[in-house]
């Protein structure tokens, strides 16, 4: 029990003003901040091939990988944290480079993705398979 307690006390998220009010800490406040502002500072990006060759394929019916141009978008996303909060470093060894399409809120760079995913089906990249695909080969779904 005292375990517990010392435990809540060295985290605690609850703090009391001088008049013994509650209000949240001030850890906890800057963090509720920092997401916030998250929200209006989302963007929407592409992954595209960094060179030609072999690429993991989600969106492949019958096989795991496709062959990709240079330049030739990969996958579409959205995030909060820009490119090195997304990624670090490890799109250096998958060979793919980042391209930010679309700034915005959250909500609008959702919105953006998604019209890139569904429309990926008709760029002239995609059309001239054999076998056109549904979505880029890396959105292994259609969010």
């Amino acid at each position: 029990m005292l375990a517990s307690f010392v435990l809540f006390a060295a985290h605690s998220f609850i703090e009391f003003d001088e008049n013994g009010i509650p209000r949240l800490a001030k850890w906890r406040e800057k963090k509720l901040v920092k997401e916030l502002n998250d929200l209006d500072g989302a963007e929407q990006y592409a992954l595209t091939a960094g060179k030609n060759g072999w690429y993991p394929c989600y969106s492949c019916v019958d096989t795991t990988y496709i062959y990709m141009y240079l330049g030739e978008v990969w996958k579409y996303g959205t995030t909060t944290k820009g490119q090195k909060g997304r990624y670090g470093k490890s799109l250096k060894g998958k060979l793919l480079d980042y391209h930010v399409q679309f700034e915005g809120t959250l909500e609008e760079c959702l919105k953006e993705e998604k019209r890139k995913i569904y429309s990926y089906a008709l760029l002239p990249e995609n059309l001239k398979r054999t076998e056109p695909l549904i979505r880029p080969p890396g959105n292994k779904k259609d969010f």
